[in-house]
């Protein structure tokens, strides 16, 4: 393990910040990752991997990354930290409740 995994294990934690973002910014900029793989939130590009610093299709650099099951995901997490520190995760379902609402206000009017 190297040493920046054993100081984050034993001195840092994931907490929960809530910041004030334009959505508009953090949905260009965003890697959805489920499962196995992850999507391009801005062009839609799927089966994209984890460790993609931008996406493939449309070269729109990852500045956030929202996995839709944290715990399951929480070791990747903390590697990415450690080796991509200006990357910041955020929440899968806040991200999706958003991106839920922008289109049916888009659809409504």
């Amino acid at each position: 393990m190297s040493l920046c995994y054993n100081a984050r294990l034993m001195s840092k934690q994931f907490i929960r910040v809530y910041r004030n973002l334009f959505f508009d910014e953090v949905k260009q900029h965003t890697l959805e990752y489920g499962a196995l793989s992850g999507v391009c939130s801005k062009c839609k590009e799927f089966n994209v991997k984890l460790d993609a610093l931008k996406c493939p299709q449309c070269n729109t650099p990852f500045k956030y990354i929202a996995f839709q099951n944290v715990r399951e995901h929480l070791p990747k997490m903390i590697r990415i930290s450690c080796e991509r520190p200006e990357v910041q995760f955020i929440d899968y379902q806040d991200f999706k409740r958003i991106e839920g609402e922008q289109k049916a206000r888009s659809i409504l009017g």
